[in-house]
């Protein structure tokens, strides 16, 4: 029998704790609520909040999955059977849309600030589709860990496991701070240093919760995996908990945290506007200065 903590890695098995499912309901709730006021609301028809409609979606999904898996018996889910494999595909495919967007967020944000003008003459259409392939790799992913892990007859997975995890941690987490840096770096190239240390304090802090919320749960949950093949039962159990609960919060929590994200922007965008024109004037009333005494 394949064990059901790892193939859904979500999963909590004390079916006592009613709070959990709980917190689910509500947070599916809420997400739902977020997504609609995206949808219906013409004052967030804008570039980075359809990103973050999608990662609100994604959370949908997996809380959805989440719910329904916790309403089955053990003894009658097996991988081998429908729904199992079809919850490994699809829960493996939001983790990877909703990683992909996260970054996606950060890199729009980071062009906003770095080329303002250029950021407003995106169309909705190249969001579109740049979400669109986002969603293609993110199935395709699913699917390689799916046959990889389960149909390739290889004994030893945990090689297949770990790596995927990896990439999942590592590589998100990179381009996050490679994004966060470049705007930082474009920040300090302007003359209004109080506006400019406010913002990238402000950014930072945001960009600290993003990372630990997105990050807790996924190397908790590697972590135990490594724990569970040194046969470290105890910890692994431990760990698993604070996995598991980790990840039921991001999920919960998400669109409030990239909602004041996002809404943080208008604000930093303005300030750089401000203290670009100014440098440009700076630098421009020094020209002429230089052609006088010349």
């Amino acid at each position: 029998m394949t064990n059901i903590t790892e193939d859904i890695p979500v999963y909590l098995q004390d079916r006592d704790l009613l709070w959990v499912e709980v917190i689910s309901v509500l947070g599916i709730m809420g997400n739902l609520l977020t997504l609609m006021k995206i949808i219906f609301d013409k004052r967030f028809h804008r570039t980075v909040f359809y990103i973050i409609g999608t990662i609100v979606f994604t959370d949908i999904v997996n809380l959805s999955l989440y719910l329904v898996h916790s309403r089955f018996d053990e003894d009658g889910f097996r991988l081998e059977k429908v729904p199992c494999g079809t919850f490994l595909v699809v829960f493996y495919g939001a983790a990877h849309v909703s990683a992909a967007h996260v970054v996606f967020l950060f890199g729009l944000r980071c062009y906003m600030i770095s080329e303002p003008i250029k950021f407003g003459q995106i169309s909705k259409r190249t969001i579109f589709v740049a979400s669109a392939v986002l969603w293609i790799v993110s199935v395709l992913f699913s699917l390689m860990y799916f046959l990889l892990r389960y149909k390739s007859g290889i004994r030893s997975t945990k090689y297949v496991v770990i790596s995927f995890r990896l990439y999942l941690i590592l590589i998100p987490t990179l381009l996050i701070l490679v994004f966060h840096v470049k705007k930082v770096n474009r920040l300090k190239h302007t003359l209004n240093k109080h506006n400019v240390e406010s913002n990238i304090i402000r950014m930072s802090l945001l960009t600290g919760l993003i990372l630990f919320s997105y990050m807790a749960s996924a190397v908790l949950f590697l972590l135990c995996y490594i724990l569970s093949l040194q046969n470290c039962l105890y910890l692994e159990q431990r760990f698993l908990v604070a996995a598991q609960l980790a990840w039921l919060i991001n999920a919960v929590s998400s669109p409030c945290i990239y909602f004041i994200a996002a809404l943080q922007i208008p604000k930093s965008v303005k300030s750089l506007k401000t203290a670009i024109q100014d440098t440009i004037c700076l630098k421009s009333a020094q020209r002429k200065n230089n052609d006088t005494e010349i």
